[in-house]
C-alpha cells in the first residue's frame, strides 16, 4: 500500500472513531483496538496494550495520545 493511501485509510478510521465515540478515554481506546487489533490487524494485541502501558507513563489524555502511537505505527512519521 503506498504512503498517500495508507495516511488517507488512517485519517478515515480516526475521524470516524472521533465523530462517533463517546465516553471518554476509556472508551476511545476499546473502540481503537477493536478497529485496529480485531478488523484491520495493524498490530497485536501485545503491541497495543504495550501501547497502552506507555501512554499510562506520560501526561495528558491517554486516547489523543495513543491515536499517535497508532498512526506512527501504521504510516510512519
Amino acid at each position: 500500500m503506498s504512503k498517500k493511501n495508507e495516511l488517507k485509510e488512517i485519517s478515515k478510521l480516526f475521524f470516524k472513531l472521533g465523530s462517533i465515540a463517546f465516553g471518554g478515554p476509556v472508551a476511545h481506546i476499546a473502540m481503537m483496538e477493536d478497529e485496529i487489533v480485531k478488523k484491520r490487524k495493524w498490530m497485536t494485541q501485545e503491541h497495543f496494550l504495550d501501547l497502552v502501558g506507555a501512554t499510562n507513563l506520560i501526561p495528558g489524555p491517554n486516547s489523543t495520545e495513543m491515536t499517535m502511537h497508532c498512526g506512527y505505527e501504521r504510516g510512519g512519521w
